[in-house]
Parts: C-alpha cells; sequence; structure tokens
C-alpha cells in the first residue's frame, strides 16, 4: 500500500478537534456491544465495518484529510475482529464439549477471541504491506521490556492471590486453575492490549501526540468496562482501570512493544479472573 502524502500540520483541524473525533469514533467502534441487543450485534458490527472502511476509501482520496485514513482503517480492523469474536468464538466449545461458564470454556473461549483478533488485524495489515511495528508487534526494547513486563506482572499476580486469600479461596483451588487462569489472563492481555491502544496509538500521535494518544485510548478503554457484570463498584472500578490504561499505554509507549503492556493486564486480569472462577462450576 502506497505511503500516505503528509499534510502540514499548519492545515490539520485542531488537536482538540481530533481528539473528540478519535474519542467519539473509539466509543463507536467499541460500544455496541455493550448496548445494542444481542440480536443486532453482529448486523451492528458488520456495518461498523462498511462505515469506517468506506470512510477509510473516501480519506484515502482526500487531499486534506488524507492523513486519517490509518486511523479509521483501524476503526475497521477492530470492528472487523469483534465481527470475527461475535460469529466464531462458540465454535470451539462446541467442538470441545465445553461449558462457556465452566473455568476450561472461559479459558478456551478466550484463547479463540485472541486468535480471532489477531487474524482480523494481522492479516490485512499483512497484505497492505503496513509494518506491523504500527502496532507495536515486534520486539521493541527487549531488557526494558523484559524488566518492566515480569515485574508488573509479578506484582500484580501477587496481588491477585492475596485477594484470592482475603475472599477465602484456598490455595488448592487456585492451584487446580493455574493452567486455564494463565490461559485466560495471557489471552485477554493480548487481545485487550491489540485491539484497544495497540492498533491506535501510533496511529494517534501524528494527530495528539504521544501524552494524548494515550489519554485518548485509556478514556475508552475505561468507558467500555461500565457494562461489566463481576462488581457493582463500577466508579471505583472505572477509576481503577483508566489508571491501569494510562499505564499500560505508557509502557506500550516507552518500551515500543505490546508483550510489555500484555504481561503487565495479564497479571492485573488475576484480580478478576480467580474470583470468577470461584463463582462458577468447575
Amino acid at each position: 500500500m502506497e505511503a500516505p502524502v503528509s499534510v502540514p500540520e499548519a492545515t490539520r483541524p485542531p488537536r482538540s478537534i481530533s481528539f473528540i473525533l478519535f474519542l467519539v469514533c473509539g466509543c463507536l467502534a467499541y460500544l455496541p456491544g455493550q448496548m445494542v441487543p444481542e440480536r443486532f450485534e453482529v448486523a451492528t458490527s458488520f456495518g461498523l465495518c462498511i462505515l469506517f472502511f468506506g470512510l477509510t476509501l473516501v480519506l484515502r482520496r482526500s487531499r486534506r484529510f488524507r492523513d486519517y485514513w490509518p486511523v479509521f482503517f483501524s476503526y475497521g480492523l477492530g470492528s472487523l475482529a469483534l465481527l470475527l469474536m461475535w460469529l466464531c468464538e462458540a465454535w470451539p466449545l462446541h467442538w470441545l464439549g465445553l461449558s462457556p461458564h465452566s473455568p476450561q470454556g472461559m479459558a478456551v473461549q478466550k484463547a479463540t477471541d485472541a486468535l480471532l483478533c489477531a487474524v482480523a488485524i494481522v492479516v490485512p495489515l499483512r497484505l497492505a504491506q503496513v509494518d506491523l511495528g504500527s502496532i507495536y508487534w515486534q520486539k521493541g526494547k527487549l531488557k526494558l521490556g523484559l524488566l518492566l513486563g515480569l515485574s508488573l506482572f509479578t506484582v500484580m499476580a501477587a496481588l491477585g492471590l492475596w485477594q484470592a486469600d482475603s475472599l477465602g479461596i484456598s490455595r488448592e483451588r487456585v492451584l487446580s486453575w493455574t493452567p486455564w487462569i494463565l490461559l485466560f489472563i495471557l489471552a485477554n492481555g493480548f487481545l485487550e492490549e491489540l485491539l484497544f491502544r495497540g492498533i491506535f496509538l501510533k496511529k494517534y500521535e501524528p494527530f495528539l501526540g504521544p501524552h494524548l494518544s494515550n489519554l485518548a485510548t485509556a478514556l475508552v478503554f475505561a468507558i467500555g468496562h461500565s457494562w461489566v457484570h463481576y462488581t457493582t463498584e463500577i466508579v471505583a472500578l472505572l477509576i481503577l482501570t483508566f489508571i491501569f490504561a494510562l499505564l499500560a499505554g505508557y509502557v506500550m509507549q516507552k518500551t515500543q512493544a505490546l508483550w510489555p503492556s500484555v504481561l503487565f493486564h495479564a497479571g492485573a486480569d488475576t484480580l478478576i479472573i480467580i474470583g470468577m472462577f470461584a463463582g462458577v462450576k468447575t
């Protein structure tokens, strides 16, 4: 795919306009899954794919707004990933005879989602001959990534185990779930870091700079957790999720790689998933 012809920064809309545009489009791309009735999810996601990919083609032909097409291409990829997940995520559970309400089924379903997300995003980028470094799919700063990723994973996982103790969940139960916990948290960490941050941070930076880009993705990520069912303390959750999202985005920008943030995210998910597993049938 040919590189876009850059438009002088002086002729671009103000940063505030781009920030609001990206925030609205990010919410539009990712919130229908929570807000739209289940029977309309596939149709809505399919419509958003058409909308965002259509806007991508229009913007590539526009002289003034040509620089925006990679951003809207990313919205299209995100919508495509959600569409594939909604269409296909249940197939492996059916083939394996697993309940989606068991630890095994939850973990396998999340791993399926992560694989479908990777296919929906990476394959079109490679076909378009776009460098995967544009979504942080690269080694990055290896030593710094190892230090931050493993340290943050260890700290967050330790907090998850401490929380499990405080909830009265025995170490034996947690140990029996370990393979499924690891599969779930690593798959979910990869899925959400790629979907909410990896495909957007570098696309936003020419318009917003690194800090506002991180803020825009963090807000969408936090808002996307408004409809969760695993806690009634929604306000506290949104505040903590927003702070976490800012940190995860900073780690990704600092290490120039996806995987350290994936490890951080995976460790943080232990605070949630052990309690979720304890509430379902094994």
